[in-house]
């Protein structure tokens, strides 16, 4: 099936999301239905990071640095802590301030390494990740994925090249 990519990313645990849309739809594989419509699906790693940078071409640009990947899986909802309120520590801050009445999304974020990992892996590798169907104000449907993005300094082996993820290493003959 192939619908619309809404890619909803942070930045260095900003509290701000950034809203990337795919400019085509995507292949993507429906998940065991429930009463007979799906709610969430597979999709490749690379067409949600092709997403991303496409709207935000300066996270790539800049070769000093990385970014650790993170997607909010839902499909973990159920295995997720329940919520803590762990108030700042700030003067304006005060420990009997109620939750947030804000809804966070449920599920568990899962680690996928960096993104330079993901950009270079070869195109055969098919790294996927699990979204959520939604229908969009437009009346179109598109998978939501969730996202978090972290900085990283790019680390070096002696040789001065860019650390690659351990299961690419392999011994010279």
């Amino acid at each position: 099936m192939a619908t619309w990519l809404r890619v909803l990313y942070t930045i260095n645990s900003s509290p701000q999301y950034i809203l990337a849309r795919s400019h085509s739809k995507v292949l993507v594989s429906p998940i065991s239905p429930t009463q007979n419509k799906p709610l969430y699906a597979n999709v490749c790693l690379k067409a949600c990071l092709d997403t991303i940078c496409r709207s935000s071409p300066e996270l790539t640009q800049d070769s000093s640095r990385d970014f650790s990947l993170y997607v909010l899986d839902p499909l973990e909802s159920k295995s997720a802590p329940a919520p803590v309120n762990i108030p700042n520590a700030g003067p304006d801050v005060s420990a009997d301030d109620p939750p947030s009445s804000k809804e966070q999304p449920r599920g568990v974020a899962v680690g996928l390494g960096l993104m330079s990992w993901a950009l270079s892996a070869d195109d055969n590798d098919e790294m996927t990740v699990v979204g959520t169907l939604v229908k969009q104000s437009n009346g179109q449907e598109a998978l939501e994925v969730i996202f978090a993005l972290r900085e990283v300094c790019i680390l070096y082996s002696t040789k001065i090249e860019p650390l690659t993820p351990p299961c690419l290493h392999r011994p010279r003959l």
